[in-house]
């Protein structure tokens, strides 16, 4: 069975993949099963694939088993945000969190035990800048400017932004030490983000040393 199919059919709205998400086929099970068992013979780019699957036929019904899932397949595949739509991934970390909540890692931790706003920075193409990823480290905004630039063959952008803790769906860093935040763009402020110049980078590159320097 195609991964994809099963999802589709399954979920609401007529969610669609990504132009990049690979073809997965789920493995034949008739009852719940763990994410390493599903997971355990494919690519990194091969999960968003699977986790759909999974979540549509059933396969992935256990509440913790699809945080480790969401947070296995958000933090290993290289480009999340291309294999399937922005919309989809909000579907899945809905099904994932609870009313207050957000994802730390693989637990669920209360939204009050985060500041009221955070100091955030997204890289991205311009008409790009409320996407879902975000950091708290300026250096790493920056690195993926500079890489995703080169890669696209076009200027990317750099953005920041003070984020109410209301819109974050999960934090995630053990995995890739990117102090990521997976931001819902549906409780955020347009108006609220502004571009950080590129005269500024280096800056704020040397201010980021500064603080981390023992």
């Amino acid at each position: 069975m195609d991964a994809w199919d099963a999802f589709g059919r399954e979920m609401p709205g007529g969610l669609r993949r990504g132009s990049s998400m690979p073809a997965a086929e789920l493995p034949d099970a008739t009852a719940p099963v763990r994410w390493s068992e599903i997971s355990a013979r494919s690519g990194r780019n091969e999960k968003p694939g699977l986790l759909v699957g999974a979540v549509g036929t059933g396969l992935l019904s256990d509440p913790g088993e699809l945080r480790v899932a969401l947070e296995d397949t958000w933090t290993t595949c290289e480009w999340p945000g291309l294999v399937a739509e922005y919309d989809l991934w909000l579907t899945l970390f809905d099904m994932a969190v609870e009313e207050g909540t957000f994802l730390e890692e693989t637990e669920l931790r209360p939204l009050e035990a985060l500041p009221e706003s955070l100091q955030l920075y997204r890289a991205a193409a311009p008409e790009y800048e409320q996407g879902l990823s975000w950091t708290t480290s300026f250096e790493r905004a920056h690195w993926f400017a500079t890489r995703l630039g080169w890669a696209a063959g076009k200027a990317h952008r750099i953005w920041e932004m003070d984020a109410p803790r209301e819109s974050v769906l999960a934090s995630f860093h053990a995995t890739r030490g990117e102090h990521e935040y997976v931001l819902d763009a549906r409780r955020l402020d347009p108006d609220g983000m502004r571009e950080v110049l590129p005269e500024e980078w280096e800056y704020l590159l040397t201010t980021a040393e500064d603080n981390t320097a023992p």
